[in-house]
């Protein structure tokens, strides 16, 4: 029986609660940590749980604990994952993965040391049609990718809350949502490395008198472009908004010599592949997927299964960095006004 611990006991401790107690012949949630204790012990509760906490370094000196879900706002995300592996325990931390590209870093280097999954909860990895595309473009089906887009066009979705200042987020609607459309294109493209970016941030929405949030502490973007350039001319367009006067869309979509992949998680069709040549382009869209799941649930049980078995992350931290490495990037795009060179990470480099 693995033993977990849920750190965070906010709205999406409630979802990673559910995972895990569908795998109840697997799985026990033995504690809950929040630095309210109050909430926390309404949760332990709430799911029938022993232990609970107000710091959850007490927590994980639980010998029973096997593996945490890090479930709070993203500022927090970096520290209780680096003590959890330093603690021997596997870890499962939400997205995005890190305030910035340096705490994703520490929290590689920490699942490295201590030779234990560290695992980013991004649920789009298993999306059918993702998996369907990435095993059609591992299949040589695309021929050489040379563009790609990245794109959230969020009509009215600003959440407010903790997700609304930089000093509980780190960043606003590139890393609360861009981070879905981002990690599948890399995902997809196979993490090409990027060499620079030009991008632009912007607060647009968030000061406006009528919106549901406390807007006098809005003080992240709500919306954003980049283009990215990777080795070998590869360039990406990635954008996102949580407002935006458009039509909601969104939409992931690669193109190579010979062929295309396209996803619209939210339209239908959802799936688009296309193979051939100049005159012969066809579409090879599948009638039947791949398993999986959008749903939390399915993502839990990845990560049990790696455990069980001594499996690698399902979605391992050091490719996930690249997300962090983006964005930080346009954040210093956005400052210098100017397109701006990567530095890749050591631990990164081959």
């Amino acid at each position: 029986m693995i033993g977990v611990g849920i750190i965070g006991a906010g709205g999406i401790s409630q979802s990673h609660a559910n995972g895990y107690s569908q795998l109840s012949d697997q799985v026990e949630i033995t504690a809950v940590a929040d630095l309210d204790y109050e909430r926390a012990k309404l949760a332990a509760d709430r799911w029938g749980v022993k232990h609970a906490f107000s710091d959850y370094r007490q927590m994980l000196q639980l010998d029973q604990i096997d593996a945490v879900s890090v479930c709070t706002f993203t500022r927090a995300h970096c520290q209780p994952s680096i003590d959890a592996l330093n603690a021997g325990k596997h870890v499962l931390v939400e997205k995005p993965m890190a305030a910035t590209a340096e705490e994703g870093i520490q929290m590689v280097k920490a699942s490295r040391q201590n030779h234990r999954i560290l695992m980013i909860g991004m649920k789009w990895r298993f999306m059918p049609e993702v998996l369907a595309a990435k095993a059609f473009i591992d299949d040589h089906k695309l021929g050489k990718i040379y563009y790609a887009e990245a794109i959230g066009w969020q009509h009215r979705g600003i959440p407010g809350r903790t997700f609304i200042q930089k000093e509980t987020a780190g960043g606003g609607a590139f890393m609360d949502n861009g981070v879905y459309t981002l990690d599948t294109v890399l995902y997809l493209m196979g993490h090409p490395i990027p060499v620079s970016v030009s991008g632009t941030s912007a607060n647009i929405f968030g000061h406006s008198p009528d919106g549901g949030w406390e807007a006098e502490r809005f003080n992240v973007e709500d919306f954003g472009t980049a283009l990215v350039r990777f080795e070998e001319g590869m360039t990406l367009f990635f954008a996102h908004s949580w407002a935006i006067n458009f039509k909601e869309q969104w939409q992931v979509r690669i193109a190579g010599g010979r062929g295309s992949a396209e996803i619209y998680p939210f339209s239908n069709p959802k799936l688009r592949l296309m193979h051939g040549g100049y005159s012969d382009l066809s579409e090879l869209t599948p009638t039947d997927l791949p398993p999986g799941s959008i749903d939390i649930g399915y993502e839990i049980k990845q990560f049990v299964q790696a455990i069980e078995h001594g499996l690698p992350s399902p979605v391992p931290a050091d490719t996930f960095l690249y997300t962090n490495l983006i964005f930080d990037a346009i954040y210093r795009s956005t400052d210098l006004g100017r397109e701006v060179n990567f530095d890749l990470p050591d631990l990164l480099k081959s």
